[in-house]
C-alpha cells in the first residue's frame, strides 16, 4: 500500500510542476529593432513631411506669382516627382539606407538647382533653391542626431563621394543600389550589417506606413496632375488667337448685313472675304485641338507610367513583407516548438504513467493482496 500511496504522490508532483512550467510567454517575433535604427527610422520619416509641405508650398508659391504656364508646368512636374522620390527613399526598411538614399536624393536636387537646372523656372528659381537649400541641411542634421559623431563624419563622406547625374530629365532622380557600396565604405561584412528587422509588430507597423503614404501619395499626384491638364488646356497663347478670329468675323457679319440691306450686289465680294476670313480660323482651331489633345495624351501617358510604377512598388512591398513575415513567424514557431519539446515529452510521459502504470500497478497490489489473503487462509485451514 505505501508503494501506491508513493506512486500516487509522485504523479500529483509531476503534474504540479507540470502546471508551472507550462507557464510561459511565447514570443512570435525576432529581436527588436536598435534604438539607433528606430529613431533614424522615425526622424527619416519625419522628416518627408517636413520635405513635402516645404516643397508644395514654395511649388504653389511660384505657380501664384506667375501666368506663365511653361513655368506653372514645370513647378507641377518639380512637385509631383520630388515628393514621389522621397516618399521612395524615405519609407524604406532598412532605416540607414533609407537615410542615405533621402540624403543624395536632395544633394542630387539642390545641385541641379545650382547648376544644370538653375533656370528652369526663370525668375522664380530661386525659391526653389532656397528651399533645396534648407532641405539640404535638414537632412544633414538628421544624419547628425541620429548617429555616433565618427559613424555620421563616414556617412557625410559617402555622400559627398557618390558620382550623380548633373541632369534631371522630366524631375525623374538617379537611384542607386546605395546598399552595397554602403558596407563597402564602411568596411563592414554584408551579414554583419542587418542583424534584424524587427518584431512582428515592428514589420507590420512598417508595411502600414509604406502603404498609407504610397496611398497619400497617388491622391496627391492625381490631383497635381490635373492641375497640369488644366494648366495646358487654359493656355491663354492658345485662346487668343480664336479670340482675335472671331471678333474679326462678328465684325464681317455685321458689316455683311449692312451692305446687304444696301448693296445687294457687294455680296459676292463680301462672301470671298469671309471664306478668306473663316479658313484660317477652322485651320487654327483644328491645329490648337490636335496640339491640346496631344498635350492631355501625354500627360494620361505620365500618369498611367508613375501608377504603373506604384502598383510593382506596392506589390513588391507587400510580396517582400508578406515572406519576411511568414519567414520569420515560421521560424519563432519551430523555435519555439524545440523550446517546449522537453516539456511535451515529460507530459507524454506523465500522461502515460497515469493512464497506464496506476491501473496497472492498482491490479498488481489488488491481485498480490488477493493472493496473500488466499495463502494465508490455506495456512489456517492446513494448520486446523
Amino acid at each position: 500500500m505505501r508503494v501506491l500511496q508513493f506512486s500516487y504522490l509522485f504523479v500529483l508532483i509531476v503534474l504540479l510542476s507540470g502546471c508551472s512550467l507550462l507557464k510561459f510567454n511565447p514570443e512570435f517575433g525576432t529581436e527588436p529593432l536598435p534604438k539607433s535604427d528606430l529613431n533614424t527610422r522615425m526622424a527619416v520619416r519625419s522628416y518627408y513631411n517636413s520635405f513635402t509641405g516645404k516643397v508644395v508650398q514654395t511649388a504653389d508659391s511660384i505657380i501664384a506669382s506667375t501666368d506663365d504656364v511653361q513655368i506653372q508646368s514645370e513647378v507641377i512636374k518639380w512637385k509631383i516627382g520630388a515628393t514621389s522620390a522621397c516618399a521612395h527613399t524615405a519609407f524604406q526598411s532598412e532605416a540607414e539606407i533609407s537615410l542615405i538614399d533621402t540624403w543624395l536624393l536632395i544633394r542630387q536636387m539642390d545641385e541641379y538647382l545650382k547648376g544644370a537646372g538653375s533656370t528652369i523656372f526663370g525668375d522664380y528659381t530661386s525659391l526653389a533653391q532656397q528651399c533645396a537649400a534648407e532641405l539640404y541641411q535638414q537632412i544633414d542634421k538628421v544624419a547628425s542626431t541620429t548617429n555616433e559623431k565618427e559613424h555620421y563624419q563616414k556617412l557625410a563622406s559617402f555622400v559627398k563621394e557618390q558620382p550623380l547625374s548633373a541632369e534631371v530629365y522630366e524631375w525623374h532622380f538617379t537611384r542607386l543600389d546605395t546598399r552595397p557600396l554602403l558596407i563597402s565604405h564602411l568596411e563592414v561584412a554584408d551579414s554583419s550589417y542587418t542583424t534584424t528587422i524587427g518584431t512582428g509588430a515592428e514589420v507590420m507597423n512598417d508595411f502600414t506606413d509604406r502603404i498609407s503614404v504610397y496611398n497619400d501619395q497617388i491622391k496627391s499626384q492625381l490631383r497635381w496632375e490635373k492641375d497640369l491638364i488644366l494648366i495646358n488646356l487654359d493656355n491663354d497663347s492658345i485662346a487668343a488667337p480664336y479670340l482675335a478670329r472671331i471678333d474679326s468675323l462678328s465684325l464681317m457679319l455685321n458689316r455683311l448685313a449692312i451692305v446687304a440691306q444696301e448693296s445687294p450686289e457687294m455680296l459676292g465680294i463680301i462672301a470671298v472675304r469671309m471664306r478668306e476670313e473663316l479658313t484660317p480660323v477652322i485651320y487654327d482651331f483644328n491645329a490648337g485641338m490636335a496640339a491640346n489633345l496631344a498635350i492631355l495624351t501625354r500627360e494620361r501617358e505620365y500618369l498611367q507610367t508613375y501608377l504603373d510604377e506604384q502598383r510593382v512598388l506596392i506589390r513588391e512591398d507587400i510580396q517582400v513583407s508578406g515572406k519576411l513575415l511568414i519567414e520569420e513567424t515560421t521560424n519563432n514557431l519551430i523555435r519555439f516548438i524545440r523550446k517546449v519539446s522537453w516539456l511535451i515529452i515529460l507530459l507524454v510521459i506523465v500522461l502515460v504513467a497515469v493512464f497506464f502504470g496506476i491501473p496497472f500497478s492498482a491490479g498488481y497490489f489488488l491481485a498480490k493482496a488477493r493472493f496473500k489473503t488466499k495463502v494465508d487462509k490455506i495456512n489456517s485451514e492446513t494448520k486446523n
